[in-house]
């Protein structure tokens, strides 16, 4: 999943590193794609969220989600439409179904409102123009994740083996789902961003480091109060950047050591507590483990937050 920017870490930068590594790109709206589309011609992309322009999917070869009954036949009437120009162009349209198991966002809810569709489809004159490429669904609640399962394989149950379409499953959740379920895919969202990350890390660099007397205070509104004679060091990183003013207290890393973030987050910098071995030009990579929970959100929110003026993306 890289929609959102690839959760804001940059979704061109992202996309190339993953290119060829992962069977489809995942984004919100046909705009992303088209976003991906721009530096990417060949790989498989697939909007998991609802399609403006079906037109300008088909002609760019993009995936994109029927997750209602009325959006299939509309779909329909377009290809009848439109039955000659696709010939002509060699284009079909590739539809991946919505299930909604549980998360009541998106999707279809029954299963005989899944049965119409497969029906309607088979007696389509011009079906050979729409590919039911796949399935899916997104799991909401772990503690629910049992019955979402289940209600997800009742649909599954009904799929004709002529379609064999792809079967995916995501929603963060989703990995602890993935054994039930043969030769499916799992969409990778938060867990390619986040600690372990499998895509790259936030990093900056430490652009000052100087020694601050006991009682003297650091940064704006006496946020943080020296106890001893301290080393403070700045991080050219600050809230207009996405660094969130209540991470204070959190950490980030240093050649591989912890050193706690003080004082109040500024608007262009940060102060973190060093030591004598911290020197100026020293890498600082930003953990977000921890972060959410202190800011009282979730990891996307933070993640998505993250501006990139000034960042230096390190790719491990």
């Amino acid at each position: 999943m890289v929609k959102a920017n690839a959760y804001g870490h940059g979704v061109k930068n992202v996309c190339k590193l993953l290119y060829g590594k992962v069977d489809f790109f995942g984004v919100a709206c046909l705009e992303e794609a088209l976003e991906i589309r721009k530096f990417d011609k060949r790989s498989n992309i697939l909007i998991v969220g609802i399609c403006k322009d079906i037109f300008l999917a088909i002609k760019n070869n993009i995936s994109f989600t029927i997750e209602n009954l009325d959006d299939f036949k509309s779909l329909l009437k377009f290809i009848k439409k439109h039955e000659k120009l696709l010939k002509n162009h060699k284009k079909i349209a590739k539809i991946h179904i919505k299930i909604n198991s549980g998360m009541n966002r998106l999707g279809f809810n029954e299963v005989e409102e899944f049965k119409k569709l497969l029906n309607i489809y088979f007696k389509f004159i011009y079906k050979k123009y729409i590919k039911i490429e796949g399935v899916f669904t997104h799991f909401a609640s772990r503690k629910q994740l049992k019955n979402q399962v289940y209600k997800f394989k009742e649909f599954l149950s009904v799929i004709p083996s002529l379609i064999n379409p792809i079967v995916h499953i995501g929603g963060g959740i989703g990995k602890y789902a993935i054994k039930e379920f043969e030769n499916a895919m799992l969409r990778v969202g938060i867990d390619l961003y986040t600690n372990p990350c499998y895509v790259l890390t936030i990093s900056s660099e430490i652009i000052k480091v100087f020694s601050v007397k006991a009682g003297e205070y650091v940064g704006y509104d006496n946020g943080y109060k020296t106890q001893s004679l301290e080393k403070i060091a700045v991080v050219p990183l600050g809230y207009a950047d996405g660094i969130n003013r209540k991470v204070s207290g959190e950490f980030v890393t240093i050649n591989k050591r912890r050193y706690k973030i003080v004082g109040n987050i500024c608007m262009d910098m940060f102060f973190v507590k060093a030591d004598e071995s911290v020197k100026r030009g020293d890498t600082v990579k930003i953990n977000f483990e921890g972060w959410a929970e202190k800011c009282g959100t979730i990891p996307y929110e933070i993640l998505t937050s993250i501006k990139h003026r000034r960042m230096k993306d390190l790719i491990i």
